[in-house]
């Protein structure tokens, strides 16, 4: 009996003592007769609850007896096991198993004795530790080792009941090869995925540039507005640069200028320098010696006569050989320096 119910007891029985003494009063009996009443009201519970308890006790003691008397727990018996292979989730990979079987022969087990009680306990713990580590993969070892070693704890017994047996000190390892070749695979596979995010972000790129950058020269010359912050002067000098670069994007070809006509050069009226810078994106090189020559000489053709030649001719010179084209510019003087002296009157005098 717990202490509420103590609690429950003593309250009912000082509550029927109360009554006894509020009816010996209320009707004259005796003093002796409800002062009696009330100490029999008050121990009657407690001898009824003492009597319960031996009661109780008394019961108790065959099934203690009956315990007692059962047949003591057979001893147990120890084998060692170490590097069993076990098949992995991986068909090429498996596992090495170590670890106690520990088990007892059951006295009442039906039928004549196992002949190797120990190979049956053996073979018992096996089979279940092989279901199991057929779901683990091979990178998942250390932590299946604790949820085998959970499984293998308990009892087991044989189909036909001829022995208990479970395992302690379970150890699940992979061959230290088999370990360094997961851990290479692990490795290269996070390479190939980085190699990938690489090769998406530049192939995006690449779809941006050709297909929104470079999809025709309005579109380029948009975009390097947007990167010069507006300077619309050098945007103007980018635009045959941007016209061929988007050619190129697109492997389409840049029809080459011809080097042996030049008409597209022509007299630029003053003041239109807008247009003049216009007309020089058209001028395009050759690439060698001889045709940048040509193209030297008659853009000076085209662009002046007399004295304003002879004075472009000079000033185109200088810049020639500031730059390094020394045989361009002396080209350029010994053409238009003696045509000019050819023009003055008395030259042949001189």
């Amino acid at each position: 009996m717990n202490r509420e119910q103590r609690g429950v007891v003593k309250a009912v029985s000082v509550i029927a003592a109360l009554l006894w003494v509020v009816l010996g009063l209320r009707f004259g009996w005796p003093f002796w007769l409800w002062i009696a009443l009330v100490i029999a009201t008050i121990v009657a519970p407690w001898l009824v609850i003492w009597r319960y308890r031996r009661w109780r006790a008394a019961k108790r003691v065959p099934a203690e007896l009956v315990e007692t008397a059962r047949s003591p727990q057979p001893p147990t018996n120890e084998r060692s096991l170490s590097g069993v292979p076990l098949r992995s989730a991986h068909p090429d990979y498996q596992f090495l198993f170590s670890g106690k079987v520990i088990w007892y022969s059951k006295p009442d087990a039906p039928g004549l004795p196992h002949a190797d009680p120990g190979g049956l306990a053996v073979d018992l713990v096996l089979e279940q530790a092989a279901q199991l580590v057929a779901e683990v993969a091979p990178d998942e070892g250390e932590r299946a080792q604790y949820r085998l070693a959970a499984a293998l704890g308990a009892q087991r017994s044989d189909p036909a009941g001829h022995v208990g047996a479970w395992a302690s000190e379970v150890r699940l390892e992979l061959p230290e090869s088999d370990a360094d070749r997961i851990r290479g695979l692990a490795d290269a596979r996070k390479d190939v995925e980085l190699w990938q995010r690489a090769r998406n972000h530049e192939r995006d790129k690449r779809a941006y540039l050709a297909d929104d950058v470079l999809k025709n020269p309005g579109s380029a010359l948009v975009w390097w507005l947007a990167r010069v912050d507006g300077d619309v002067d050098e945007a103007v000098r980018q635009i045959g640069n941007l016209r061929r670069l988007t050619a190129a994007a697109h492997d389409t070809r840049v029809p080459d200028p011809d080097l042996d006509a030049p008409h597209w050069i022509g007299v630029v009226p003053a003041g239109q320098s807008t247009m003049q810078s216009l007309f020089m994106e058209e001028f395009e090189l050759g690439g060698n010696g001889v045709g940048a020559s040509q193209h030297v000489l008659a853009a000076i053709e085209g662009l002046a006569a007399g004295d304003e030649r002879a004075a472009l001719s000079r000033r185109l010179a200088e810049v020639l050989a500031a730059h390094g084209h020394d045989e361009l510019a002396e080209l350029v003087r010994d053409r238009f320096t003696a045509a000019d002296r050819q023009e003055l009157p008395g030259s042949d005098a001189s």
